[in-house]
């Protein structure tokens, strides 16, 4: 290990509002630390900025047969998270710019593998992941009972609705709900949402990692969509409205949930979608490792109320908007 400056050569996307850093890593280029990295590079004001590090790897060699590119994610706070449904629309754009075709795109993520088509600068992508929705979970929050949605999407999010979250101090509500100890180990991505009609929505997002709100997620979208379906207040497809731009997002409805399905594996059902990750082995379809537990939110009522969605999809615009070269100081390392 050593640490020293070196020039580091990067593409910043936005994909409707969060933005991420991209390193491609694809041809055994050293890029350090992805932790040290993520918070030297996404510190604003004093770095480049961003919400996030993507790296993008070549195929896995270890991996008979495996032609894939594979996305790995770092939050702005140097913690590793499982997806980002904006950021993994920005990895599509990113592969098209750089000779993948348009009109398919596969590659590796922690929760296995996505799709996405890219027309101009609008992405549409594919999760190889069910929604799991848990209704009416109550928590204590600065001193008052506040009931809300549980949703896995890859990621977990904790849903409130209101009718006017402009009101809300996110920063603030956000980050107690945040890292509420019914929701640890890991916590919980929060949205607080207005449904404006049958197909649309608003939405506010404070984001584990970045630890912040932001101005908009790809599966806060999905969360926020499918806990409101969940009330049967919308259906899809769903214009979910934020404060960087419209996403729309699409699903299907499968109740009550396949019996035996855990949503901490990021598993669909077998045979209930379609696509690349159908195909796969259980290891191969949860990379990471071994998924943790449902949250004691969850275990203390009844964890078999619940409700799932298949066929996720995340539209919305990714975009390149801008290319660089940062110095950067931190603690070289192998690949992962």
């Amino acid at each position: 290990m050593s640490k020293r400056r070196w020039p580091l050569p990067f593409i910043k996307y936005s994909g409707a509002g969060n933005d991420f850093i991209i390193l491609d890593a694809r041809e055994e280029t050293p890029i350090g630390n992805p932790g040290s990295l993520a918070k030297a590079l996404c510190r604003r004001g004093r770095s480049v900025g961003a919400d996030g590090l993507i790296v993008i790897e070549g195929p896995d060699d270890k991996v008979p047969g495996d032609s894939l590119p594979r996305m790995r994610l770092w939050n702005a706070d140097g913690s590793a998270a499982e997806i980002s449904g904006n950021g993994a629309r920005c990895v599509a754009r990113f592969l098209v710019d750089h000779g993948a075709s348009a009109e398919s795109i596969s590659f590796r993520t922690d929760i296995g593998v996505v799709t996405a088509q890219v027309t101009g600068d609008l992405c549409r992508l594919q999760l190889p992941t069910s929604g799991i929705v848990f209704p009416n979970r109550r928590l204590r929050v600065e001193g008052r009972h506040l009931t809300g949605t549980y949703v896995e999407v890859g990621v977990p999010f904790f849903v409130c609705f209101h009718d006017n979250p402009d009101e809300l101090a996110v920063r603030f509500l956000g980050r107690a709900i945040r890292n509420h100890p019914k929701l640890a180990p890991r916590g919980a991505n929060v949205d607080f949402v207005r449904i404006d009609d049958e197909q649309r929505l608003f939405f506010r997002v404070f984001e584990r990692g970045v630890e912040a709100e932001t101005l908009s997620s790809g599966t806060g979208s999905l969360a926020a969509a499918l806990a409101s379906a969940a009330t049967g207040k919308v259906a899809s497809p769903v214009v979910c409205d934020a404060r960087g731009a419209a996403l729309t997002v699409r699903f299907r409805h499968v109740s009550p949930a396949t019996p035996g399905t855990d949503p901490t594996t990021n598993q669909p059902p077998r045979g209930v979608s379609e696509g690349p990750s159908s195909t796969e082995s259980t290891e191969d379809q949860n990379i990471s490792g071994e998924s943790p537990n449902l949250p004691q939110l969850i275990t203390e009522t009844d964890p078999s109320d619940r409700i799932e969605f298949v066929d996720l999809e995340i539209e919305g615009d990714a975009m390149p908007i801008y290319r660089g070269e940062a110095l950067v100081q931190a603690s070289r390392s192998p690949r992962r």
